[in-house]
């Protein structure tokens, strides 16, 4: 698929901080989610996109010329602002931004909340705090945008799909570091 391919140009080099692996295998990661629960190409197309315009030096215009308006379209409500200060107001007017943009960003957002928690917990309880520091943030800050993302979710479509893997995965987090620390 082009933009699969397109997303492993984009984000060549890169490294998620939570586990070091390769960027790439976190939007190929939230397009799975959507694909495997039987989402249209176009959804998929903005999942492994999703990141490219936040992440990379690549801009809107290029994703609209090679990929259309309405995967375009996606990808910008699914791009933070940078010029937001602070790791929560940032998460905090994403989300916003989603939220306003329709049900197809937001199916997105949703894999890609399963899909982030899913990587925290590859990474072991006691190493967590660390790996929070790295994104400027801490663990329990990003347990309360995520109780929070699910309750916006929610309130958006009580039928969204993943909002119960979102609940199971932040449920299985809390209680993994609860463990360690203890």
């Amino acid at each position: 698929m082009a933009a699969l391919r397109f997303a492993r140009r984009a984000h060549l080099g890169q490294h998620r901080k939570q586990t070091s692996e390769q960027f790439v295998e976190h939007p190929i990661a939230v397009a799975r989610l959507l694909r495997d629960s039987g989402f249209d190409d176009e959804i998929i197309v903005a999942a492994y996109l999703h990141d490219v315009v936040e992440k990379t030096e690549i801009g809107l215009p290029e994703i609209r010329e090679r990929f259309g308006p309405e995967v375009a379209e996606m990808v910008d409500a699914l791009s933070e602002d940078n010029g937001v200060d602070g790791y929560a107001d940032r998460k905090r007017a994403l989300r916003r931004r989603v939220l306003a943009s329709g049900r197809n960003p937001a199916l997105i957002y949703a894999a890609d909340r399963v899909a982030n928690m899913r990587d925290w917990r590859k990474v072991r309880p006691e190493e967590r705090e660390k790996i929070g520091a790295r994104l400027d943030t801490t663990l329990e800050e990003r347990f309360e945008l995520w109780q929070e993302d699910l309750e916006e979710l929610a309130r958006l479509d009580s039928d969204l799909p993943f909002l119960a893997e979102i609940e199971f995965e932040l449920r299985e987090l809390r209680a993994e570091t609860a463990s360690a620390a203890a």
